[in-house]
């Protein structure tokens, strides 16, 4: 199996980066901290007359018909740059739609409008015969969200925000995501898709892996680069042992990562047996790699790495915030040994 990207997958690397880059960079990031909502409306609008929210949807329902694969090299891009906003869930959500045959709600989604992410709490369930959610809500960057996308292992739902009650704001460890709770009574949902009819939920375990993947290669690279620059002594300070064997550790974790991730959303796209065993693959090892990686760039950084003023907090907390997505690790670990490709 060939990993290395293609010459068209290489122009969707290079046209993400760039667009993240020139309109959604870390420095526009840091300055919505502050705002009601994380979302840079220009930008947001520009990714969707891209067709960001619609690469993964089959041209039949109005997508590009790119597959899993493709996806993740963008969401990689995401994660690399810190870029915020309900990328995710909206992606996710515009699937659900289409897969429900709600053929506008798949467009109006597609076409920009922001769907946040809905992670069930203790004893929150979703009934797999009518999709009803009911239950305590995280909720993920749902501050100018009108729907909620609410994942679970069976059955992925979609959501009316204001049928939830008890909807409050509540501190973030990251400052650059919006977090809210909220609670459903028996709240029946806008549309519903099971995993049988598409597997909603493993593919956001991937593209989330995908972004936790850009988060390890991006402090990987700061790590490296500080390392080269960083002079004390008259030596570089990637001459000791105690830094350059961190910054190696780092790029093996990053490539493992990218690996495995790769690995699991080929497999999702041929539909193997095994799909639902890499995902949960990709998902462990991509926290893992993200969250060591940006951990050891704020140790190789000295001081400098303790103050909010540089990134690599940032990042360290975005990934712990990705790594409860679809599922933590203590959750993937639980599930995948129990699955037949474990035994």
């Amino acid at each position: 199996m060939d990993l290395l990207p293609s010459s068209e997958q290489d122009e969707i690397i290079s046209s993400a980066a760039q667009f993240l880059l020139g309109t959604l960079p870390v420095t526009r990031t840091r300055e919505l901290i502050g705002d009601a909502s994380n979302v840079d409306a220009k930008a947001w609008t520009l990714a969707a007359e891209l067709g960001w929210f619609a690469l993964g949807l089959p041209e039949e329902v109005g997508g590009v018909g790119c597959g899993l694969t493709d996806e993740a090299l963008v969401f990689r891009e995401i994660g690399r740059a810190l870029a915020s906003g309900p990328f995710l869930s909206t992606t996710l959500a515009a699937r659900v739609a289409a897969f429900a045959g709600d053929a506008d709600l798949a467009a109006s989604v597609a076409g920009g409008q922001q769907v946040a992410l809905g992670l069930l709490g203790v004893g929150a369930t979703i009934d797999p015969g009518s999709g009803t959610v009911d239950g305590d809500l995280h909720l993920v960057d749902a501050a100018e969200a009108d729907l909620v996308l609410v994942p679970g292992a069976d059955m992925t739902s979609l959501v009316a925000l204001a049928d939830l009650e008890e909807v409050v704001s509540v501190e973030c460890i990251d400052p650059t995501t919006r977090l809210s709770r909220g609670t459903a009574s028996r709240v029946r949902p806008v549309v519903s898709v099971t995993s049988e009819v598409d597997p909603v939920s493993r593919r956001g375990g991937v593209l989330a892996a995908a972004s936790l993947t850009g988060i390890a290669e991006a402090t990987r690279d700061i790590s490296a680069a500080h390392a080269a620059s960083r002079v004390q002594f008259d030596r570089p300070i990637g001459v000791n042992q105690a830094v350059k064997h961190a910054c190696a550790d780092m790029a093996v974790r990053a490539e493992l990562a990218w690996a495995q991730t790769l690995f699991a959303a080929v497999t999702t796209d041929e539909h193997r047996e095994d799909a639902e065993f890499h995902a949960l693959g990709a998902k462990v090892v991509g926290a893992d790699a993200a969250e060591r990686n940006a951990a050891a760039t704020v140790q190789v950084l000295g001081g400098m790495g303790f103050t909010f003023e540089h990134d690599a907090n940032l990042y360290l907390k975005r990934a712990y915030v990705l790594g409860y997505a679809f599922g933590d690790t203590r959750d993937a670990l639980s599930r995948l040994i129990r699955l037949p490709a474990a035994l």
